[in-house]
């Protein structure tokens, strides 16, 4: 009941949908609503409001199996972007930083860390240090204004 009067339901973790009685809730709900609103800045909508909107289905089972996709990611890329699976690192390759391939693209770097934050399991996720380590290395990664990566 707490769950459901204090957070918004298209960013609530998969975990807070039937709490059971014990359950330790850490960080990790926390970093599933960033990921959440992470999205939303890059693409106007909670990731699966946009997915349950795009299938008539319901938003709880959309969270609940992790059913979202980046809109530039057609039917092949969907299984990989599935909050559920193991996806790649997508950090060492592509560039970083939203738009930095072209107006209106979002990098495989920013992309890694959405995926990462919307992982259905909660040991999954990544701890707040580790995620801060990801976005370090994605803002390393962004080019600068004459177009080139930061060198250190």
């Amino acid at each position: 009941d707490q769950a459901a009067e204090h957070s918004t339901l298209p960013y609530r973790a998969p975990e807070l949908f039937d709490v059971k009685t014990g359950t330790v809730v850490d960080t990790k709900v926390d970093i599933w609503s960033l990921g959440c609103t992470l999205f939303a800045c890059l693409v106007g909508k909670s990731p699966f409001e946009m997915r349950s909107d795009e299938t008539g289905g319901s938003l709880s089972i959309c969270v609940l199996g992790g059913d979202w996709r980046f809109p530039d990611e057609g039917r092949e890329a969907e299984a990989k972007t599935r909050g559920k699976q193991r996806v790649g690192t997508g950090l060492q390759n592509g560039s970083a930083g939203a738009g930095s391939e072209s107006e209106g693209v979002v990098s495989e770097g920013v992309k890694e860390i959405v995926r990462r934050c919307l992982r259905v399991e909660p040991g999954e996720r990544p701890d707040v240090d580790e995620l801060l380590e990801m976005i370090e290395d994605v803002v390393e990664r962004m080019p600068t204004e004459d177009g080139h990566e930061e060198d250190e």
